[in-house]
């Protein structure tokens, strides 16, 4: 069974806040612990959210010429236990291309999302923690229209789901013989 996964919204990733950080009721502001040179060339910048002294957040960011710098690489901590649960890449603008996600924080990347132009255009998920994604969801304008599955863990896709704008199940399908090609279909 798949644990559960805090989902921290996008916004709240770009501006480093944990949505899913323990609560507490004192307020700590964030500050910059250092920001020193990186391997990649970049600025790597150390960011403590809750005042306890340790990093939560990593942003590698680049110089521009006339330009404020722009983050390349954010990792987050979400539950400050040291350990990078959430990695993210921007391009050049600054705009979301790929999340990496440990939600169920065991040090595995548990699913990607993928972004065109900062829209998530494809989700891969892996569902029973073997360390290989076995399902697959297609986005278009934001909203779910196809998911793919691996249920047999032969790392091959043998059952599809294609949804309507409503996220209703529309059509299915299976690969009964193992050859990758859709074999029954249910409309």
């Amino acid at each position: 069974m798949r644990a559960a996964h805090c989902i921290l919204p996008l916004g709240l990733l770009a501006f480093g806040l944990p949505a899913c950080a323990p609560k507490t009721k004192q307020v700590f502001e964030a500050g910059v612990l250092s920001e020193r040179p990186s391997a990649d060339g970049l600025t790597e910048q150390q960011i403590d959210l809750n005042g306890d002294g340790r990093t939560e957040v990593w942003n590698f960011l680049r110089d521009r010429a006339n330009a404020p710098k722009v983050v390349l690489r954010k990792e987050s901590d979400l539950n400050f236990d040291g350990r990078v649960d959430v990695r993210a890449w921007f391009d050049d603008a600054g705009v979301l291309e790929k999340q990496e996600w440990d939600g169920d924080f065991d040090g595995r990347v548990d699913w990607v999302d993928h972004y065109q132009g900062g829209v998530r255009v494809l989700s891969e998920w892996d569902t029973n923690n073997d360390g290989k994604f076995d399902e697959f969801r297609s986005y278009e304008s934001g909203r779910v229209r196809r998911k793919e599955r691996d249920t047999n863990a032969d790392e091959q896709i043998d059952f599809w789901e294609y949804l309507d704008e409503t996220g209703k199940v529309v059509k299915t399908g299976r690969d009964v013989d193992g050859d990758g090609v859709m074999d029954e279909r249910d409309e």
